[in-house]
């Protein structure tokens, strides 16, 4: 899959590096930054040959009908230069964002422009397997997972091993300590934890000071099969083994 002989429909939809496919476990959708979309129409369609910008004109404040806080809207105006033709193609798409509590407007409303140049950009080819729905989130290993026919691709790019069986578990987010406030938060935002998952965090909780690296505990101890019920008989009984030895 040499770069030269791929059609520019080709490059702009070629695979992403693993760390660079999320999951937003609150839309529940596998997807890629705004700086990735940006790095590669950089790199296909060069530097100064696309651009895009928002029709503020059109922004406005939806109020979600479920009670969910307002959301912001606004139309953005894509455009690429086409070599082949030698002129600009443009159109136009929505983006939306909602306005999360301790966010502003002003941040909702430029969230919404890269999610309208976002989606501006896959009706060119960039993710388009990601919006086909190719590129998914297994929710038992905890981890992304792309077609098969993208090994060779990173085989040549020397992205991965060439085990499969080897390929490192992926996280939601580049950054660790990002990625585990983010799943506290998602918890914590969800508000249904059951009761034995409750009871383990009130354990780990007396154990630890705190919830830090209890959702890296967590997940670990799912991939090794151990139930809920499991996990807190274990913590209790490194909490009595504790108290035992305090009171010796």
């Amino acid at each position: 899959m040499a770069d030269e002989a791929m059609s520019l429909f080709e490059r702009l939809n070629a695979p992403f590096p693993y760390s660079e496919y999320q999951y937003d476990s609150f839309g529940d959708r596998c997807y890629i930054s705004g700086q990735s979309v940006t790095e590669r129409l950089n790199e296909v369609l060069g530097v100064g040959f696309w651009k895009y910008q928002g029709l503020y004109e059109t922004e406005k404040i939806v109020q979600e009908p479920n009670g969910k806080n307002p959301r912001v809207k606004i139309y953005v105006e894509f455009s690429f230069y086409n070599s082949e033709l030698k002129e600009w193609i443009t159109f136009i798409d929505v983006g939306s964002e909602q306005i999360k509590p301790g966010m502003n407007e002003g941040d909702a409303t430029k969230s919404a422009l890269t999610d309208a140049m976002k989606k501006c950009a896959s009706r060119i080819g960039v993710g388009s397997d990601l919006y086909k729905g190719m590129i998914t989130w297994d929710k038992q290993r905890q981890m992304i997972v792309v077609p098969d026919h993208y090994q060779r691709y990173y085989q040549e790019k020397g992205w991965v091993p060439k085990s499969t069986d080897s390929i490192p578990q992926l996280s939601t987010d580049k950054n660790p300590a990002t990625n585990r406030k983010k799943t506290e938060l998602t918890q914590k935002l969800k508000n249904k934890p059951s009761s034995l998952q409750s009871q383990i965090q009130n354990i780990w909780k007396q154990l630890a000071g705190n919830l830090e690296g209890l959702d890296e505990w967590y997940q670990k101890k799912q991939q090794e099969r151990v139930t809920d019920q499991q996990m807190l008989s274990i913590l209790q009984k490194k909490l009595h083994e504790r108290n035992s030895a305090a009171s010796a």
